[in-house]
């Protein structure tokens, strides 16, 4: 009997403690957030967090779209003294019709995203250090896979995340998903667990509780066979 109770905690319990199903964002900036219409089509804004434990100067980086036929233009340029801290984000969004002050974001400008774009975030070396597309497009700006659907209006291409860590696999179709929900001004987003289609994540406390629960449930059926035999 307990050897059979150490088989059922190996099988059920112990895989699930300590291990990370997918790996966890690098250090580098990240574009985690972009809506490209509310009830405006000028409506556009996007979110840049910062995963590191060090506070980073975007003084000199570029934010960059390319539109469906493969045009390239300037969403925004970061001047001197843009900080963003450690684990933290910043909002750039579209100056037009009072969203960037709904964010209360200094980053801002009256350029626009649409469906089947692109864009990308460059350092002071002109290197490109995230992108992301959406839809159908020419020569885009991507990591992987362009994301393959257009975000609605007031629907965000939000990433993913895994027990507290952005995903970062370097493919916009598997990192990102669309959230229905509305726009909210708050910088802690809503996010989706990998193979799981709740907007919440799943705490290591679940994940325990369902392997003990798993791993009882087989026990109880184990013993009943046991009798039966």
């Amino acid at each position: 009997m307990v050897k059979l109770i150490w088989l059922i905690l190996f099988l059920f319990i112990i895989p699930h403690l300590g291990y990370s199903q997918t790996p966890p964002a690098s250090g580098q900036l990240l574009i985690t957030e972009v809506q490209i219409a509310g009830s405006r089509s000028s409506e556009d804004y996007l979110r840049i967090y910062n995963p590191s434990n060090e506070e980073i100067d975007l003084f000199h980086f570029q934010l960059k779209k390319r539109t469906r036929s493969g045009g390239e233009y300037s969403l925004f340029s970061f001047p001197e003294g843009s900080l963003i801290g450690p684990r933290e984000s910043l909002v750039w969004a579209n100056s037009r019709e009072g969203l960037a002050d709904f964010f209360s974001t200094p980053y801002q400008s009256q350029a626009s995203l649409a469906a089947n774009n692109s864009l990308a975030l460059l350092n002071s070396q002109k290197t490109v250090i995230d992108a992301l597309a959406w839809g159908e497009g020419n020569a885009p700006f991507l990591e992987g896979n362009p994301f393959p659907q257009n975000p609605s209006p007031h629907q965000q291409l939000k990433r993913k995340q895994f027990q507290g860590e952005y995903l970062d696999s370097d493919n916009n179709q598997t990192d990102f998903f669309l959230d229905p929900l509305q726009l909210t001004a708050s910088q802690q987003t809503d996010n989706l667990v990998l193979g799981s289609q709740t907007s919440k994540p799943l705490s290591s406390l679940a994940v325990l509780s369902l392997g003990i629960g798993m791993g009882l449930i087989s026990l109880i059926i184990i013993l009943f066979l046991k009798r039966k035999l």
